[in-house]
């Protein structure tokens, strides 16, 4: 079983999301990708719902390579994967991060303050 956990922090001027995904079972989990990405960080204004337009999306205006791919999760271990928006401004955001694995739906929420 998998448990995703989302934490943001300020690095700099960055704002850097780490999306990590502990495997509570007794068996390894495989994740399997259809292309590079990983996961997707999309941010909303504070009260905002998920049908609004995002402030910020962590593979806007990006391509990634056309490979897939798998990871191992193994048991009683995690992984983490990670994002970071650049310049935000000050603010309080909803902040939604996606595994963008096919076989599984993984995702992490959050309010951060910047």
């Amino acid at each position: 079983m998998l448990e995703p956990s989302l934490e943001s922090q300020r690095r700099g001027g960055a704002l850097a999301f780490e999306l990590t995904v502990e495997n509570t079972g007794d068996d390894p989990v495989e994740l399997s990708f259809t292309d590079a990405q990983r996961v997707r960080v999309s941010v909303y204004p504070a009260g905002a719902d998920e049908d609004a337009t995002p402030l910020w999306r962590s593979d806007a205006d990006r391509m990634f390579a056309q490979v897939m791919g798998s990871e191992t999760v193994p048991a009683g271990e995690s992984r983490t994967f990670d994002a970071a928006w650049s310049d935000p401004d000050p603010g309080e955001y909803y902040v939604v991060a996606e595994l963008c694995c096919r076989n599984r739906e993984l995702r992490a929420e959050e309010t951060v303050l910047v």
